[in-house]
């Protein structure tokens, strides 16, 4: 802190409102509390060290090139002060600006982190559909094994006649075995229409759920990929969000530097 010479006189501090003035021993007072202390005093003395002075103690020319030096040192006092506020307050500028920056990377962080707590449930709902693919695909692969066995019983019936006509003949020739033969045929028919519609629509489903894998392949894919940027995006912000909180902790020490060099004594 600058050190500040004051009139021992009156004990107030040099300044530019009031004119200065130096004797031979190389004491400074103001000029107004100078004159009374000679007009006052039994004798002409300093009235720090007590010397005596000569008459003509006050030179012209003498105090003049001392009140110019003073007033050349308080203004540029005034004009280091200025400069100092003037860095003071384009701190404080950056400082705002940098809390709202952390203030915009806060709100990102926050957008980032909701972003990605929606991803991961839609990856988790994608994930259950998955599940649910792999269900149906293996009722319709038990379908398609039933299907077949009734295939082979439709190609047996079809291609081993000697031995349905054996069977036939074993029943005897009455009213009772046509009857008997009658219903086994009404129930093959019908088993076999039914395992044709079952296996259409198997096929059908089969279709539609190999359409819902690829899609849901595909939505699971951009979900991955969209949750990599976001984390990404969150990582970035997270570096940015360090380095301006250290940015302004260099920034609050320079400020409580150039406050603690500008608190001068009034």
């Amino acid at each position: 802190m600058p050190i500040r010479a004051l009139c021992t006189i009156c004990s107030d501090f040099f300044d530019h409102s009031r004119d200065v003035a130096a004797i031979h021993c190389g004491h400074t007072f103001h000029l107004q509390c100078l004159i009374q202390w000679f007009e006052t005093a039994p004798s002409r003395t300093c009235p720090q060290c007590r010397i005596q002075e000569e008459e003509n103690v006050l030179d012209a020319e003498f105090l003049k090139n001392e009140l110019d030096n003073i007033r050349a040192q308080l203004s540029q006092k005034d004009k280091e002060k200025r400069d100092s506020q003037v860095i003071i307050d384009t701190l404080r500028d950056t400082l705002e600006e940098r809390n709202a920056t952390v203030v915009s990377l806060q709100q990102a962080l926050g957008k980032a982190e909701m972003l990605c707590s929606t991803l991961k449930k839609q990856m988790k709902y994608l994930e259950q559909q998955q599940d649910e693919t792999k269900q149906v695909q293996e009722e319709a692969r038990r379908l398609r094994s039933k299907m077949k066995t009734m295939e082979q019983i439709e190609l047996l019936l079809q291609s081993q006649r000697p031995e349905v006509e054996e069977m036939i003949r074993d029943m005897g020739v009455g009213q009772s075995a046509v009857e008997q033969l009658a219903v086994y045929c009404v129930s093959l028919k019908k088993e076999y229409e039914n395992l044709k519609e079952a296996r259409k629509a198997s096929g059908e489903l089969a279709d539609k759920l190999r359409k819902d894998l690829f899609s849901s392949r595909s939505k699971l894919q951009t979900v991955y990929s969209e949750l990599d940027q976001a984390k990404l995006e969150l990582k970035s912000a997270q570096k940015d969000l360090q380095s301006a909180d250290k940015e302004i902790m260099s920034l609050k020490k320079k400020l409580t530097m150039l406050q603690e060099t500008l608190n001068l004594p009034p």
